[in-house]
């Protein structure tokens, strides 16, 4: 009898494996999707800045691969405006951006606050972009 129900066990737990050689990480998230700026902080040196409207089409895009890209702009350098673009990846455990921007790699602090996105940048003063997403 021990036999049976220890050979039963084994069938069942041989039965439940699956052969899923799919090495593919996927974010269950709702940062995924495409984020447009809409609001950007620029803070003077005296903590007086606040987000003020900007008139943009920079979009970032998150894909549950972990990767991002960023169109008609770059992450690389808050302070131009290009049609550059920029990719690289997200960390949901650290919550950073990994952007390659020519031969290096800078680093973005992100968070969700409610409906918005807020990218944080690293400066000597504050500085952050604020993005809505796309439907």
């Amino acid at each position: 009898m021990k036999n049976w129900i220890g050979g039963l066990i084994c069938f069942i737990a041989l039965a439940s494996c699956s052969n899923d050689d799919d090495n593919t990480v996927v974010v269950n998230t709702d940062l995924i999707g495409k984020w447009q700026l809409v609001e950007q902080l620029l803070d003077p040196g005296d903590g007086s800045g606040i987000f003020r409207p900007v008139d943009s089409q920079l979009t970032i895009e998150f894909f549950d691969n972990g990767t991002v890209i960023s169109t008609n702009g770059s992450l690389c350098n808050m302070f131009i405006e290009s049609q550059d673009t920029s990719s690289g990846t997200f960390s949901l455990d650290d919550t950073t951006l990994n952007i390659g921007c020519g031969d290096d790699t800078i680093t973005i602090f992100f968070q969700k606050m409610g409906p918005d996105l807020i990218l944080n940048f690293i400066c000597i003063e504050a500085c952050a972009q604020k993005y809505k997403k796309l439907p």
